[in-house]
């Protein structure tokens, strides 16, 4: 018989980690002095701790270590426990890669230009929604305002705004012209008859986010930001430029710059209702 000190050197292990696994009945003491309360742990019970440790290194919750050393899973129950738990790790040690890429690029970016970007870039999620849509091609990007004022005046006035923005399917540079699509997110419920409006249903997707002011007169090095950050993390992007306006009464404010994401083999899809 050996006591809980000896126990717990031989089994690598402090003295209070052996007490909690006797008082939670994962390991309970073989024997107790009924007069001094010594606890007392067989040799066998090595192998036992052994096995409850490893479980507890492979990332098993108590509770299925405790089946687990019930023998409550067939060595097929068990493999299927491993695979999980293998997949569970896999998506860890991917988020942590992404994380040690976005270390490293922030200091090459130091060591290269001496500073960071002023621009923070976020991947995240958008809810599908619904918007009024007005599309034209234009010569100015001053033109989204003039074209909101226009979604606006031909609401019904009990309709519920929810939001602003643009997609900008076309920009100067790739044309001579511009291709904008202006949206109002509404409530589709109290906006379905809208005479003379197109309601169309804005998909969920993933997109590079970075955020603006209306003062930045040249916006491309936050637009490059967002891409490189999105490309850096296996992103591509799948669509053309969005934005949301913060103001509901003009595109003035901060501005959202979105730029959806998807696989390689996916393309963005629109929904005109």
């Amino acid at each position: 018989m050996l006591r809980i000190g000896e126990f717990a050197r031989l089994a690598n292990v402090s003295i209070k980690l052996v007490r909690h696994y006797d008082e939670i009945g994962l390991l309970p003491a073989h024997a107790i002095d009924p007069n001094t309360n010594y606890r007392y742990y067989s040799v066998t019970q090595l192998a036992r701790i052994n096995e409850l440790l490893v479980y507890r290194s492979l990332g098993f919750s108590l509770q299925e270590v405790r089946r687990l050393l019930r023998a409550e899973h067939s060595p097929e129950q068990l493999r299927e426990m491993l695979l999980q738990r293998r997949a569970s790790l896999q998506v860890r040690i991917e988020a942590e890669r992404a994380r040690l890429e976005e270390v490293e690029a922030r200091i090459s970016q130091i060591e290269r230009e001496g500073a960071l970007r002023p621009y923070e870039t976020t991947i995240r999620s958008l809810d599908a929604g619904f918007a009024v849509s007005l599309r034209r091609t234009c010569d100015s990007y001053d033109e989204i305002g003039d074209m909101l004022q226009a979604l606006r005046a031909k609401l019904p006035a009990k309709s519920a705004v929810m939001g602003q923005g643009a997609i900008w399917h076309r920009c100067l540079g790739t044309s001579s012209s511009i291709d904008c699509e202006a949206l109002l997110f509404v409530d589709p419920d109290r906006s379905l008859h809208c005479d003379g409006l197109t309601l169309v249903k804005v998909p969920a997707c993933t997109v590079a986010s970075v955020m603006l002011d209306d003062t930045v007169e040249n916006p491309r090095s936050a637009y490059r930001a967002a891409v490189d950050r999105a490309s850096r993390l296996g992103y591509r992007i799948a669509g053309p430029m969005r934005e949301r306006y913060s103001s509901q009464a003009e595109p003035g404010g901060s501005i959202e710059v979105q730029f959806p994401l998807a696989p390689a083999s996916r393309r963005p899809s629109w929904s005109h209702l």
